[in-house]
């Protein structure tokens, strides 16, 4: 006898043995015991998750003689035939061979014949999505009214190519991808019953790279059992999966910001051959993991389905992560996969992308910083304490407005001027600017809150990068991170004004300091030749200014 692949051996053979889809089985079986059964079925949904069993399981259920609570016994002439698909009255057809005209009109005049036996005929219609239009057509009157003693059942995996108007007259089912869990579990059942030794971390990883298809997944242990057994590196190897273990080893150090070990993480992907592509999706479905578990410590409802072990290992790791250092290391590796099409080479982006990502500023909690007074403000400046104390300060209880209108009659009461709307002074609204974009996306506000943020006039804005951040300020020259910026930062002011976000550095610092004293002696130099006093002076002497000196008023009161 002829050896029977695990897929076809474990095919559910009732509906209590259909994993997965509890729905279309609570709504057949109600419709098989109120005998409200439609006359034609559409089964719709992805590869591998039951429809044609569950068609052969209905066919089952309608031509058996002792079935018990709508579920067929397996055991009778009937039960045994549909289930080596030779019933004279269950006729299957595959929709992609037989999809002209022809076809469908042959069929046409076979559903007129009673059955040879029994009351009921069922014809399953495989692939009917490939059929094509005329067919389709041909086929409609038939499907609007069949004979009482015909049942149809189409299976899809395309329902978006079936026309409306047979859609119309049918009752369309939806076959869902099913979770790993379920997956998992039903491998180490079939693994039970035939007797075979696999370590549960194998089960897990045939039922997460089966991506919701119990038919694979018994292909993929089918495979396993003949070729290596409960061998997890050969598994990995033939399968061309990627190692759980390199995976951990890859988060961890990203998480901590090990380049060393990063470098030898390379070393190792290349001396294995690992698939670039492959390996990046995995990280970002780890990364995925990550943020789940550290939004849901207690992962209840199960959002992350994995062993124990290796729950335990992310929870670990992610203790003393930020969410904003998570939801940035997602944004890059999903950046990442969308670059890699355009690269030639995957396997360098990959490496670059992982050096770069473990390079990167760590992000911090922005919520913590959002909840300090104003006042409190400067001692929890991001920026370097060098580059706070060269900066001008902002405490001023005048506006450029008031220091205009203010007279210059009388020199001796004349105080210092305020500071011209050119003077680089810090945004006081920063902290309330942050908060409101961690609400709008996270991202961005954890790109610049490690960064020091300036006002150099009410429609120009600054932001200093210190060198060390090379990736960084990389990232935020970009024009599409400039441009959104600007966007968020009009919506927070809600201003109408076109704004403009600049970058500087040490060196660009130097000259706005310099630009910024020129404007102050010139402003300077315009007040003294308003002033009454000093005119009458030049044209007593005919004399002219030459230069204008600041006076510190402590100095003269003293």
């Amino acid at each position: 006898m002829s050896y029977q692949v695990l897929a076809r051996k474990w095919r559910p053979k009732n509906f209590s043995q259909l994993i997965g889809q509890d729905s279309v089985r609570q709504i057949l079986t109600n419709a098989l015991k109120q005998k409200r059964l439609y006359p034609v079925l559409i089964f719709t949904g992805p590869r591998g998750t039951g429809k044609t069993s569950t068609a052969r399981i209905v066919a089952k259920s309608l031509r058996c003689q002792n079935q018990k609570k709508e579920e067929p016994c397996n055991q009778c002439e009937d039960c045994l035939l549909i289930g080596e698909s030779r019933h004279l009255d269950v006729i299957e057809i595959d929709g992609a061979s037989n999809n002209g005209v022809d076809a469908v009109r042959e069929l046409r005049d076979t559903v007129a014949y009673m059955p040879s036996a029994g009351f009921w005929k069922i014809y399953i219609i495989d692939e009917v999505h490939m059929l094509s239009h005329s067919a389709f057509n041909a086929l409609l009157k038939t499907l609007e009214e069949p004979p009482s003693h015909v049942i149809f059942i189409m299976a899809t995996t395309e329902s978006h190519k079936i026309p409306l108007t047979v859609l119309s007259r049918s009752q369309k089912l939806d076959f869902h991808l099913l979770p790993p869990l379920s997956i998992k579990n039903q491998l180490k059942k079939i693994c039970k019953e035939e007797d075979f030794s696999i370590s549960d971390s194998i089960l897990w990883l045939l039922a997460k790279h089966s991506h919701g298809s119990l038919r694979d997944a018994q292909s993929l242990l089918d495979q396993v059992i003949t070729f290596c057994g409960d061998n997890l590196e050969e598994v990995i190897k033939i399968l061309g999966l990627s190692d759980p273990e390199l995976l951990r080893n890859c988060l961890s150090a990203l998480l901590k910001k090990k380049e060393e070990d990063i470098v030898k993480l390379i070393a190792l992907l290349r001396i294995k051959g690992v698939e670039s592509k492959l390996f990046l999706q995995n990280l970002i479905e780890s990364a995925s993991h990550l943020l789940f578990l550290k939004q849901n410590p207690g992962n209840d409802p199960p959002l992350v389905q994995a062993d124990t072990e290796e729950i335990e290992f992310m929870k670990q790791n992610i203790s003393s992560i930020s969410p904003e250092e998570l939801h940035f290391l997602f944004d890059m590796l999903l950046k990442g996969e969308r670059e890699m099409s355009f690269c030639q080479d995957s396997e360098m982006f990959l490496e670059i992308l992982l050096l770069r990502l473990c390079s990167a500023p760590r992000i911090e909690e922005i919520t913590p910083l959002s909840s300090v007074k104003k006042e409190s403000s400067p001692a929890l400046s991001s920026s370097p304490p060098s580059l706070s104390r060269s900066l001008p300060s902002s405490k001023t209880n005048k506006s450029p407005l008031e220091s205009k209108k203010k007279t210059l009659s009388n020199s001796s009461q004349q105080t210092s001027p305020a500071k011209s709307e050119n003077s680089l002074e810090d945004f006081e609204q920063r902290f309330e600017f942050l908060e409101h974009l961690r609400k709008r996306d996270r991202s961005l506000a954890g790109l610049i809150e490690n960064l020091s943020f300036k006002k150099k006039s009410p429609t120009l804005f600054c932001l200093f990068v210190p060198e060390s951040f090379s990736y960084l300020k990389k990232k935020v020259e970009e024009k599409s991170f400039r441009k959104l910026l600007e966007q968020e930062l009009s919506f927070f002011l809600k201003t109408k004004e076109k704004l403009k976000i600049d970058f500087f550095n040490k060196e660009s610092l130097i000259s706005l300091r310099e630009e910024e004293r020129s404007l102050e002696k010139n402003k300077l130099l315009r007040q003294a030749r308003d002033n009454p006093f000093v005119n009458q002076v030049t044209d007593l002497f005919d004399g002219k200014i030459k230069s204008v000196k600041k006076i510190d008023k402590s100095r003269r009161e003293s």
